[in-house]
């Protein structure tokens, strides 16, 4: 019996934590920065720490996942690139651009929806609504800290493991 139930725990639990970790990342525009709302990885980015905002058509090559979730289309989390800097990338279908390229004082974050429209649309707007500041002016945005995503797993291995071992104790 208590075999069963632990098999049931697994599965239900990662479950839970891959169809959040795949859920779509909501990006909001405001006067003031971009924030991308994600389960694993949020952040904000101010106008004053962002160099450039560009739509690129061809994603530049990715080496390796630092730290991240990679389903079949969706990437997000830290990336190491082929030119060996780290990217942030919350893509939404990875095999298929546009992307848009958002280059700060601390990271290089690449962005895509699930189609071309609504990837442009977001670009559009971004470009619009973010107002880049003057080379000199800008500020040095720390790297996007990967403590919220180890938070999350240790959590998520706790949750996991709790009842696995207390269900043997209760028997």
């Amino acid at each position: 019996m208590e075999m069963w139930f632990t098999w049931v725990w697994i599965i239900i639990t990662t479950t839970v934590l891959l169809v959040l970790a795949g859920k779509m990342s909501r990006m909001q525009l405001f006067s003031d920065g971009i924030l991308i709302d994600d389960f694993m990885y949020p952040t904000f980015i101010p106008n004053d720490g962002i160099k450039s905002i560009e739509l690129l058509y061809r994603m530049p090559g990715v080496v390796m996942r630092i730290n991240g979730y990679g389903g079949l289309k969706t990437w997000k989390g830290f990336y190491k690139m082929k030119d060996l800097r780290r990217a942030v990338l919350y893509l939404e279908n990875h095999n298929k651009g546009p992307f848009i390229e958002i280059k700060t004082t601390g990271d290089v974050y690449y962005i895509n929806c699930k189609n071309a429209e609504q990837t442009t649309q977001l670009y559009n707007d971004m470009k619009s609504t973010v107002k880049l500041v003057d080379e000199s002016k800008l500020v040095v945005i720390p790297k996007l800290s990967q403590k919220r995503s180890i938070v999350v797993v240790v959590v998520f291995t706790l949750v996991l493991l709790i009842p696995i071992l207390l269900i043997p104790m209760l028997i």
